[in-house]
């Protein structure tokens, strides 16, 4: 099991909270937990997408790497 995490939020946030909760028939700590996780897969996904435009900007910029990937046989299905 993971570690508990302590967070501090505000009166109106929990109270937002709870309400989402109860509406969705899940413990408070499970709603946090799943927005949590939903949010860590969309920041993740995100940086991806970002570190994946920084380096096309850079082959699109660098002639040695568009040879590069010239010889392994161009982007793969882009």
């Amino acid at each position: 099991m993971a570690s508990p995490l302590s967070i501090r939020i505000d009166e109106r946030l929990r109270l937002n909270l709870e309400q989402e909760a109860a509406a969705s028939g899940i413990p408070l700590s499970q709603l946090v937990r799943d927005l949590l996780e939903t949010g860590a897969k969309r920041a993740r996904r995100d940086r991806i997408r970002r570190d994946s435009a920084r380096v096309a900007r850079y082959v699109a910029a660098t002639p040695s790497a568009q040879e590069l990937f010239e010889e392994t046989g161009g982007t793969h299905g882009a």
